[in-house]
């Protein structure tokens, strides 16, 4: 770019080149002048016009772009404006909202102390349910215990009674086991001492001798059934002596002897049993029948014994034994003849005993804590 130059200077080496190549070089030195003024004046005139157009251009140019700017002005003002409005709009939506917001607020704060209040009111329910469930599981617990263990006690109870009416160790220990089974199920270490001599009870009773008593009352029975089949005797003697006549002899003696015989009897004839003492008998030996099982329940050897001994004996004198229901009956009295039916029953109640003890503690302890929680 070319530097710029001062006007003045630049008209002066104008008009000196000029002067130089005028062709006035015979003018005078006013006209020479007036001509220099004059191309001076047109030449400041022309720059003028040119520097004003120049100006002119350069303020167009500059006026277009203002108004440029004032139009994108004004529309960035516009914009502003809406925004502005936009802005107030949601200003007072902000506003509305914020008041909003604290009437929710104070709304949320009101709802949470009612439900801080029904949470409290809640737990205090919960806390009461709980105390009576607890209580409630306590006493139900306390129920089953209690039942489970007067069960106990009255099996054992019942149990006893059988050895002491019944003398029957078996169903005893039946009852003594289901009495242990059921103490088993509330696992409580304090009933191992009870259980222990309840164990012992058990243990004892399976020394007992066992005793078919049923079995006996089973023969008797059928002994029994016998006697409506019983018959009289045919021969009440015994087989005599037969005195024989001697060979060889014709004596008229001797030939009674084919007709007549002779029997030598040491001891004196027995009457025969009419129907009267065979019916009479038949009672006697159902008495008897029923006195031995009497013995047997009893557990009376001594009566057993002389029952059965009396049985035979009334068999053998008013009916025929040697046949039929007769040695039916001698050979069935014969077998239960000497059998021992008295048993050893030893003492059986030592659990019974332990469980009562046991029990009386347990319900002293529970009104010792039903106490105290008052």
């Amino acid at each position: 770019m070319s530097k710029s130059k001062n006007p003045s200077v630049v008209g002066h080496e104008e008009l000196v080149i000029n002067s130089e190549e005028s062709p006035l070089e015979g003018a005078t030195e006013s006209q020479r002048l007036e001509a220099v003024d004059i191309k001076s004046s047109f030449s400041v005139s022309w720059f003028l016009v040119i520097l004003v157009l120049s100006t002119l251009g350069v303020s167009g140019v500059l006026a277009w772009f203002g108004w440029q700017q004032l139009e994108l002005v004004k529309s960035t003002l516009k914009l502003h404006s809406s925004e502005l409005r936009g802005l107030d709009s949601s200003t007072s939506a902000i506003q509305a909202t914020e008041g909003l917001r604290q009437l929710l607020q104070s709304q949320l704060n009101g709802l949470s102390e009612r439900v801080d209040r029904a949470d409290n009111r809640n737990q205090l329910i919960i806390d009461r349910i709980e105390s009576v469930a607890e209580k409630l599981s306590r006493q139900q617990v306390d129920t089953q215990t209690s039942y489970l263990l007067a069960e106990a006690e009255y099996l054992l109870k019942f149990s006893d009674q059988r050895l002491l009416i019944e003398k029957n160790p078996e169903t005893a220990q039946i009852l003594m086991r289901s009495a242990q089974v059921l103490l088993g199920q509330l696992e409580d270490g304090r009933l191992l001492p009870v259980r222990e001599k309840l164990a012992l009870d058990i243990q004892a009773l399976d020394a007992v001798q066992t005793i078919d008593v049923l079995g006996i009352q089973a023969e008797l029975l059928a002994l029994g059934s016998l006697l409506t089949n019983l018959t009289l005797p045919v021969q009440r003697l015994d087989r005599p002596e037969v005195l024989v006549a001697p060979q060889g002899s014709n004596n008229w003696l001797d030939i009674l002897f084919e007709f007549v015989r002779i029997r030598k009897v040491d001891a004196p004839i027995t009457p025969l049993v009419t129907a009267l003492d065979s019916g009479r008998a038949r009672e006697i030996l159902r008495l008897n029948l029923e006195q031995i099982k009497v013995a047997l329940i009893r557990e009376d050897q001594a009566l057993f014994d002389a029952s059965v001994t009396q049985a035979a004996r009334l068999a053998n004198h008013f009916f025929s034994v040697n046949e039929g229901a007769g040695l039916i009956l001698i050979r069935g009295l014969e077998s239960i003849k000497g059998r021992p039916i008295v048993r050893v029953i030893p003492n059986a109640s030592t659990g019974l005993r332990a469980l009562r003890e046991y029990r009386k503690a347990l319900t002293r302890d529970r009104v010792a804590t039903s106490e105290a929680n008052q």
